[in-house]
């Protein structure tokens, strides 16, 4: 298994060292790993103070370090992008001096209401209408001029929400899902399946209503996620992960390498 969606102390909301997932992976004899460290230019544009950005100058020296010291390992060099419009020339401009493996595209925040995972985002609005905005924005995204590989966790709205109607699943938004599953195809863009799911009923985000949705419409770029903030959440549900896509036809997913999706095959 391949984990690319790993964040360390770059991430304002980690305090892992990069080395012990490398230690983590080596002990596990796996050979590819990969760092998507949080940039959340978006929060950054509504004076967000608690979120700092990560610095990537200091991010790629480590990176370059690690493969030095771990000649035996593919240390992958990623990032995370919190979308918002506004930050789209911001974020390119940081692509044309970086030469990141891979770019995960994800929606946290909406403007003027904060981070999606905040229960003040829901206040005032019914469950239904909280989602919807929140797939408007992803819409928006995967349409964008942003320069990504990746769509990230989508369903990031619900994964701290509670209870048997919580989930974001396709049959409730199959309409705009569609349009988001259509636009992924059509761009040649990967989507994440995200194994971090909080306390939302999920399996998975995106719901496994949409991954099944995703692979009817002939989806075929899928990649892992663990969206780990430690070393010990590393692979997180990979098992879990293996046997739905096996168990859905699926036998080689992606990470990518020099902005170039890579297929590998799963192995129980």
């Amino acid at each position: 298994m391949v984990d690319i969606h790993l964040h360390s102390k770059f991430s304002f909301d980690s305090k892992e060292e990069q080395s012990v997932y490398v230690n983590a992976a080596k002990e596990r004899g796996i050979k590819v790993l990969g760092f998507s460290e949080h940039y959340d230019y978006d929060a950054v544009l509504d004076g967000e103070r608690d979120i700092t950005l990560c610095d990537i100058e200091k991010y790629s020296e480590n990176i370059l370090k690690l493969r030095r010291e771990n000649a035996d390992v593919d240390i992958l060099f990623g990032i995370e992008f919190g979308y918002r419009r506004e930050a789209i020339p911001h974020y390119n401009a940081l692509l044309s001096r970086y030469s990141f493996d891979y770019v995960i595209n994800s929606v946290h925040t909406l403007k003027g209401r904060g981070d999606c995972y905040h229960d003040a985002f829901f206040e005032g609005q019914t469950l239904e209408k909280s989602y919807g905005d929140y797939l408007n924005a992803v819409l928006e995204s995967v349409n964008s001029d942003l320069d990504y590989d990746i769509v990230g966790h989508i369903g990031y709205v619900s994964r701290y929400r509670k209870g048997e109607y919580s989930a974001l699943c396709f049959e409730k938004f199959s309409s705009i899902i569609d349009d988001i599953l259509y636009s992924v195809i059509e761009r040649g863009k990967c989507l994440e399946v995200n194994t971090s799911c909080g306390t939302s009923p999920s399996e998975f985000l995106p719901d496994v209503s949409i991954i099944e949705r995703y692979l009817a419409l002939g989806g075929k770029l899928i990649s892992f996620g663990s969206d780990a903030h430690r070393a010990g959440d590393y692979l997180r549900n990979d098992k879990k992960f293996i046997h739905f896509m096996s168990s859905h036809g699926v036998r080689e997913v992606y990470y990518f390498s020099r902005r170039k999706p890579i297929a590998y095959t799963l192995t129980k």
